[in-house]
């Protein structure tokens, strides 16, 4: 038999449909139903998110509203009246939606739903861009009920990258990574950072556990997307683990913002700044810091910080014609390639970017010959945070832990 072989693109429009037709049977099914069935579980589902992500956000909410009690969608002021009571329709009026003004503080935006939770209900949280499974939203108050019955009150789940690339193919990848998405709301729960939050645990801890990889969200985002939410990342917190000042581009970008806020519209926040380089043609001296930190490389916010060069060349390559982004890998055993060996065991096993102060002692512990590099990783899963995070057990699912 002659083997067909399928297109990426093909392969594309078939999960599509087949998702959209799982969709609309589950929706025929629990049409009758358009409140969750009664149970001591409360869910409440949280999200911020603007103007430009409310076509996301629909599908979002498409995609959870008949397994949660509620919604809180904190916004900025961007979304059209008409959008928003577009998606209060299709929450099934269960979207509350809260207004707070951005200011380039994103815990601060999320502290916003927050303040609008209630003690002893289970919160789920997501970006626009990030979309749970059918398989999670359909278990999920079965999963939660075994969460209760175990003491457990945080669920991390394990993420699906799906990157749409500069030249229109969709790469799909399963992470090794799990995300802190599930939680149960307590006094003291609270995120905190500028840039890459970090969620703190109420009075009595975080009792954690990984979700069954089987349930997952998917992380749509475009090659664009990501460069653009580097340079964000960059602009509003120094990069990496929110390291401001110690950024040279972060201290730049931030005094020319100042200087030039009349070219930003009186404004010198984000929204203002990604507007502004959207429309191409930036001043000269800023573009120039681009082109100055296009090869940095090394340190977590190092490079990040040629995510903006990278953006704009994408968004105008014609302006940084004769430019190129050629970063040189840090030599094996260099402090700048443990620094990021560090880095990234944190990420793939606590899940978190590396504090400073952790990242400097592994990192000088290494160097200097305290410990292995082999030794680190079975050392962050000994630590009292991971066995908070993940619990004693790898993974649960609706049959049990």
């Amino acid at each position: 038999m002659e083997k067909v072989e399928i297109s990426d693109q093909e392969k594309r429009e078939v999960h599509e449909k087949v998702e959209k037709f799982q969709e609309e049977i589950l929706a025929s099914w629990r049409k009758p139903f358009q409140n969750p069935s009664p149970s001591p579980v409360k869910i409440v589902y949280c999200m911020t998110f603007y103007g430009e992500r409310v076509a996301q956000v629909a599908k979002c909410l498409k995609r959870v509203v008949l397994y949660v009690n509620r919604c809180v969608l904190v916004h900025d002021g961007t979304p059209k009246a008409s959008q928003i009571d577009q998606l209060y329709k299709l929450s099934n009026r269960k979207a509350e939606f809260v207004y707070r003004k951005w200011d380039d503080r994103f815990a601060k935006q999320r502290n916003a739903y927050l303040d609008h939770v209630e003690e002893g209900e289970w919160v789920i949280v997501s970006d626009p861009d990030e979309l749970f499974s059918l398989s999670f939203v359909t278990d999920i108050r079965t999963i939660l009920m075994d969460a209760e019955k175990q003491g457990i009150n945080s669920l991390l789940i394990n993420t699906h990258d799906v990157i749409k690339e500069l030249d229109g193919k969709t790469t799909r990848n399963v992470s090794n990574r799990f995300k802190q998405l599930i939680f149960k709301y307590e006094e003291g729960v609270r995120y905190v950072g500028s840039v890459h939050e970090t969620l703190l645990p109420g009075i009595h801890g975080w009792r954690s556990a990984n979700l069954d990889p089987r349930y997952y969200y998917e992380h749509h985002k475009t090659m664009l997307d990501i460069k653009e939410s580097g340079a964000r990342n960059v602009f509003c917190g120094g990069g990496g683990n929110n390291v401001k000042e110690r950024n040279p581009l972060y201290v730049q970008w931030q005094a020319w913002a100042i200087a030039h806020i009349f070219a930003l519209g009186g404004v010198a926040d984000w929204p203002h700044m990604r507007d502004y380089i959207r429309k191409g043609h930036i001043d000269e001296d800023l573009k120039q810091f681009f082109i100055d930190h296009r090869n940095d490389s090394g340190w977590d916010y190092e490079n990040e910080s040629r995510d903006p060069f990278t953006w704009y060349s994408i968004l105008f390559p014609e302006e940084m014609k004769g430019w190129e982004s050629k970063p040189e890998p840090p030599s094996k055993g260099s402090p700048s390639e443990v620094m990021a060996y560090v880095e990234q065991q944190y990420l793939q096993i606590l899940g978190r970017k590396a504090d400073d102060k952790g990242k400097q002692l592994y990192t000088d512990s290494i160097l200097v010959g305290n410990i292995k590099r082999e030794q680190l990783p079975e050392m962050l899963k000994n630590s009292e945070e991971y066995k908070q995070k993940h619990g004693t057990t790898e993974h649960t699912g609706s049959e049990g832990w």
